[in-house]
């Protein structure tokens, strides 16, 4: 069930696409909730970064006194699949007014935009947990972090920015070396280890649609400007990265080496009805898939995830693989 937290002219309505008594009822005012996604900056880490379409609200929300409805709202979107209390933030952020037609008024969707930026020269020495942590900074990001599913020994830092950075992107740009994901939900980073799982579930043939398991054109080599890796490939892309992150040739070989086996990973596209709680970048989902030859032991790490509301479906990209059994 999506539930809609909408705050027009300082008033909070709580509303939904069918109409839900919960704690609160959340009325049936929601007429168009477009698909949200979240999209892996690179293959191999980085800012999972979310794009929002636009919500629209039945007329009846907007009493007279709202009328021309507002240019900007507040607006939050939670999902449930049982009870109020165990809602799950999806969005928050800005909507601004974008068409009013007979049959709507819709918003499009803005999430908080972050504008600080690192200094030309600074100095980095520090494991990746501890320059997370500098970077969700007050001074900053201003995040808490969560480091739930962060690599066990965290990765060694040292390298000098160059020139004026937004500091969104380079950290984006230094976890994707170190072959981590981290995802922003409200005022929480999530930091994920790429070679991990963060978390696991188990589904069952009866709740997933056909999937499809995609294999990358292979990378046959990983380089930077001093260090380079091959892959059991000799044919297929190079990558060339612009920045080492890291300041010795073995710690530099082996975020290369970890960027390398994730890009020549089979990959698996799955599209399965929303269950329960929704899947966050960097869950581990496994399923037996029976539509093959063979019965297949299947799996997949969430990465790139795409959630369509009124549909109650969720389509899920990332690394996957396949297994006889």
């Amino acid at each position: 069930m999506l539930l809609i937290e909408a705050t027009l002219n300082g008033t909070l309505h709580r509303l939904s696409m069918e109409g839900i008594a919960l704690t609160y009822y959340w009325d049936a005012q929601v007429v168009g909730f477009d698909p949200l996604h979240y999209q892996i900056s690179n293959l191999y880490g980085g800012y999972v970064r979310p794009g929002w379409g636009g919500i629209s609200f039945a007329h009846p929300l907007f009493v007279a006194a709202d009328w021309p409805p507002p240019i900007n709202i507040t607006v939050s979107a939670y999902y449930t699949a049982t009870t109020e209390a165990a809602k799950e933030l999806l969005f928050t952020g800005i909507g601004h007014l974008s068409d009013i037609t007979r049959d709507a008024v819709k918003y499009d969707l803005y999430s908080p935009s972050y504008t600080a930026t690192v200094a030309d020269l600074t100095a980095f020495d520090d494991t990746l947990d501890d320059i997370v942590d500098w970077f969700c900074g007050a001074a900053r990001l201003n995040l808490t972090v969560d480091h739930t599913y962060e690599r066990v020994v965290s990765p060694p830092v040292k390298f000098t920015s160059s020139g004026t950075q937004l500091a969104l992107q380079l950290l984006s740009n230094i976890c994707a070396f170190n072959s981590h994901l981290f995802y922003i939900s409200g005022t929480t980073l999530h930091l994920v280890d790429m070679l991990l799982n963060a978390g696991t579930s188990a589904i069952t043939e009866f709740d997933f649609f056909p999937s499809e398991y995609t294999y990358q054109v292979p990378t046959s080599i990983v380089s930077t400007t001093n260090y380079a890796r091959t892959s059991a490939y000799p044919y297929g892309n190079a990558l060339t990265l612009a920045t080492e992150f890291e300041d010795t040739g073995a710690d530099i070989n082996t975020a290369l080496d970890n960027i390398l086996g994730i890009l020549n990973s089979p990959g698996c596209r799955l599209k399965m009805p929303l269950l329960g709680s929704v899947p966050t970048p960097g869950t581990k989902i496994s399923w037996t898939d029976t539509s093959l030859s063979l019965d297949m032991a299947a799996w997949i790490r969430a990465r790139s995830i795409s959630y369509d509301f009124p549909n109650e479906m969720v389509i899920i990209e990332g690394e996957g693989g396949l297994a006889a059994g």
